[in-house]
């Protein structure tokens, strides 16, 4: 097998930005760019996805902060890895974070000098390139029928697309019926085909084939010399056929939203602590004596205290600030007063679920006591717009 080049790794990586860097035109979509770009939708439907990850300084605490981004709901909670991602090693890293990993699918590439043009031997098959609005709906049909399976994306959102100098929509129609769609996106003198769609029945007919080559051509024809996709594995067969190489794996990592919160947060309780608590409950007869003698010794927390009728343990946490902590340039409650280093910088709320991880800071203090069936969670975060961070510990 030919050895993989980075001349291909940067093709198809500038494939990947080219198109999601597109996607970012839509109305409704929020493009951002750093040394972490990605796509977010601001309604919470259409395309999202972090798309490139080049973090070369401080790649601990930048990591770790993307993951409470995410977690927070202010970055997308999947990603796109590829051998130009950095750390280079992000992969393992989100994996033991909570993050499931995708490596099924390839990104390919075509270098369009050497590719052969396909002639169709459907008498009834026309290719139409999208200009109007008209033609664009069903395209957009098609697209989300048979590749989003719902409709994902609006005819507005995809007009503002189909308006743009570098954007070329294509539709196949059998007998005047439209039943498949191709989009190719350029710039300079490479491209990214995109939105390869066909309707269910009217697969493995060539119909996509001759929908693509009338793409790949007129490419050709505009002086592009490469182009790329990212292909699902049941279309792999189709762009070998085409000419298409397979050059790496796309990797997928998406928030694993049942065990994120567990494996992602870096804080931990000290086990001096741990110890201390468990000869406090060992030297205390009932409950409301140890948490008395919890709150004497100041343990844990500003405040502990024990609601009998719930029997439940309340712990309001201890400020940032009062141990020299919180993030000097924000002068808010959550400045102030948070702990976490990755969002307290924020300004803006921060939803309650994100201190699921502050939440399971306290299990190695209290499940070994009370055991596996207490229940640890959130009331109110200073995050989420309230004065204080108060937990609650049902036993």
């Amino acid at each position: 097998m030919k050895m993989l080049s980075q001349y291909e790794v940067d093709i198809i990586t500038h494939g990947i930005e080219l198109s999601w860097t597109t996607w970012g035109k839509m109305r409704g979509e929020t493009l951002v760019t750093g040394d972490i770009n990605y796509v977010k939708s601001e309604n919470g439907r259409g395309f999202e996805r972090i798309f490139s990850v080049n973090i070369k300084d401080n790649q601990a605490f930048r990591v770790q902060q993307m993951i409470a981004l995410i977690k927070a709901g202010i970055m997308p909670d999947s990603m796109l890895i590829t051998p130009n991602t950095q750390p280079g090693n992000l992969t393992d890293i989100l994996s033991s974070k909570g993050f499931i990993i995708d490596d099924a699918d390839p990104c390919m590439m075509l270098h369009l000098d050497d590719y052969e043009e396909k002639t169709s031997e459907h008498t009834g098959l026309s290719i139409s390139s999208v200009t109007d609005k008209s033609m664009l709906a069903d395209w957009l049909n098609i697209v989300n029928t048979a590749l989003f399976g719902c409709e994902l994306v609006m005819l507005e959102q995809f007009n503002d697309l189909l308006i743009l100098d570098n954007t070329y929509f294509y539709l196949g129609l059998i007998h005047g019926k439209p039943v498949t769609a191709c989009m190719a996106i350029t710039d300079g003198d490479t491209s990214v085909l995109e939105m390869v769609a066909t309707l269910d029945g009217y697969r493995r007919h060539g119909f996509a084939s001759a929908t693509i080559n009338k793409a790949l051509m007129d490419l050709r024809h505009k002086n592009i010399k490469t182009t790329s996709l990212r292909a699902e594995s049941d279309g792999v067969g189709l762009y070998k056929k085409l000419g298409f190489k397979e050059c790496f794996k796309r990797v997928v990592a998406s928030c694993d939203w049942k065990t994120v919160h567990r494996k992602s947060c870096p804080c931990h309780m000290e086990r001096e602590k741990i110890e201390q608590v468990k000869q406090i409950f060992r030297e205390t007869g009932s409950i409301t004596e140890f948490v008395l003698e919890m709150s004497r010794q100041n343990v844990i927390g500003r405040k502990i205290w024990y609601e009998p009728r719930e029997n439940a343990i309340y712990i309001t946490k201890q400020y940032a600030c009062d141990f020299g902590g919180g993030c000097a340039s924000n002068n808010t409650l959550i400045g102030q007063r948070c702990h976490c280093d990755y969002v307290n910088h924020l300004t803006e709320h921060v939803p309650m679920s994100y201190c699921k991880g502050a939440a399971h800071f306290y299990e190695p203090m209290f499940l070994p006591l009370f055991g596996g069936h207490v229940q640890i969670e959130a009331v109110q975060t200073v995050l989420s717009g309230a004065d204080e961070c108060i937990f609650r510990i049902k036993l």
